[in-house]
Order: structure tokens, then C-alpha cells, then sequence
């Protein structure tokens, strides 16, 4: 996925403005988030949809892989402080104008929008910070549910691996979505002024 071209001098992963709504921020990793991390990781209902895949890898290797092939990488936290996600942006091609992202929230935080609204800051993020076109996220037919309302709206689908992903006993469905610049640039002022953040 990736091309190994050089990030440009000006950009920086910890440029721009903080992100927050009034609900949950985004912040940057620290070490002392590594036990949550690893937390994150490795709890089962994550399965396939981290890099272990059901794995149980020791703290050290969590620790180790966290950059690989990472541009940035923000801890989703309420607006109390309390950690509940990781989103990431990863496999940059800055030739041809992509990346890929990935959202991930703790056991007990899904089903009730932080970690979503987490995630949307960071595409917002990624758009405002570098040149992309397009954010492309994968998703098997377990994590679909938690983005299917936006296909079409938010997301398009650019393609689908069958019986790619085994999980929960059974091959799944890789879907392959994108988030377009246009689309977001469209959507981003309303939704980002609902959710008591400033889009300008």
C-alpha cells in the first residue's frame, strides 16, 4: 500500500489546530498510553480488526508496531480525559494523492458515537494537514455495521474482496471504502458545527 515517498519538510503529524467537540478530542499518543494500547490490541472482540488478528502479542511487540507505517496516530478521549479509541493514518502515498484510516474504540465506547465522532475529527485532521484526495478504510462484514449508514452519503465503495477476512468462525467480506476530499469538504461544516467544533 505503501510508496516510501518522503513526507514533505513543511508537514508535520502534530501540525494544525487541536481537534474536539464537545464530547470527545483527539490527542496525541504518549507512552503512558501503552497499556491501554495494548489493552486495545488485544481485547477479544477487536479479533481481525486490528494488525495481531486474534494474536496475543507481548507488550513490547504492541509497542514496537505502533509506527509502522504510520503518519499519525491520535488517542480518542472523552471530554473528561478518559481514552476510548485509536484513530490512525496510515500507508501514505503522497505520489497519488491517498491514505488509509482506521478507527478502533474500546469494549463498552461503541454504540454510542464518541468513537465514531472521534473518527470524523480525524478525517477532518488528515484532510486539513496534507494534500489528500481520497481516505481509504477497510472493513469486514463484523465492522461494516458501524459504518454502513454512511455508504453513499459519506462513504463510497471502490471495490470487495469475497471471502477475504476469516472472523467470528466464518470468511468475510473485505469491503474497500473512501472518504473523497469532496465529499468531506461538502459535509465537514455542518457536521463539525453540530458536534460544537469550528470547521474554518
Amino acid at each position: 500500500m505503501s510508496t516510501n515517498v518522503q513526507i514533505p519538510n513543511h508537514q508535520s503529524s502534530t501540525a494544525g489546530p487541536a481537534l474536539a467537540t464537545h464530547r470527545v478530542r483527539l490527542r496525541p499518543v504518549r507512552d503512558a498510553d501503552l497499556p491501554f494500547l495494548y489493552g486495545l490490541m488485544t481485547a477479544p472482540e477487536a479479533g481481525a480488526r486490528v494488525r495481531f488478528a486474534g494474536a496475543t502479542p507481548s507488550p513490547a511487540q504492541v509497542a514496537s508496531s505502533l509506527w509502522e507505517d504510520v503518519l499519525a496516530q491520535f488517542i480518542i478521549a472523552t471530554a473528561a480525559g478518559q481514552a476510548i479509541g485509536l484513530f490512525v493514518i496510515s500507508s501514505p502515498n503522497f505520489r497519488d494523492g491517498y491514505a488509509y484510516f482506521s478507527v478502533l474504540g474500546m469494549p463498552g465506547a461503541t454504540g454510542r458515537g464518541t468513537v465514531a465522532e472521534g473518527g470524523m475529527l480525524g478525517v477532518h485532521y488528515a484532510f486539513s494537514t496534507w494534500p489528500f484526495r481520497k481516505l481509504y478504510m477497510e472493513a469486514s462484514e463484523t465492522s461494516y455495521g458501524a459504518f454502513g449508514s454512511g455508504l453513499g452519503r459519506l462513504f463510497a465503495e471502490e471495490g470487495r474482496l469475497r471471502n477475504h477476512a476469516y472472523f467470528d468462525g466464518r470468511y468475510q467480506d473485505l469491503r474497500i471504502l473512501a472518504v473523497y476530499r469532496e465529499t468531506w469538504a461538502r459535509l465537514a461544516p455542518r457536521y463539525l458545527r453540530s458536534n460544537g467544533h469550528d470547521a474554518s
